[in-house]
């Protein structure tokens, strides 16, 4: 079962942040992929549907930011690194 990494994208700093989570899925996308475009018709996996409304640290700004949507989470296959 292919494993993801969760990264956000940052509002505060627009870059992106690694949520150091993994959650595997029996089928999500073969290159970095943000959730929305990866379910466009709603079907999220339950292990997605736990992070939604998740606070994140910026690492540039050293502030907590809300991530509300899922265009700011991104999957990133594990053998993308």
């Amino acid at each position: 079962m292919p494993s993801y990494e969760i990264h956000i994208h940052c509002v505060g700093c627009d870059g992106e942040h690694p949520l150091l989570t993994t959650v595997h899925l029996d089928c999500g996308p073969d290159h970095k992929q943000s959730i929305a475009e990866s379910f466009p018709e709603g079907s999220v996996p339950p292990q997605l549907l736990a992070i939604r409304g998740r606070s994140a640290l910026s690492l540039k700004t050293g502030k907590k930011i809300k991530v509300d949507n899922d265009d700011q989470f991104f999957l990133v296959p594990t053998s993308f690194f």
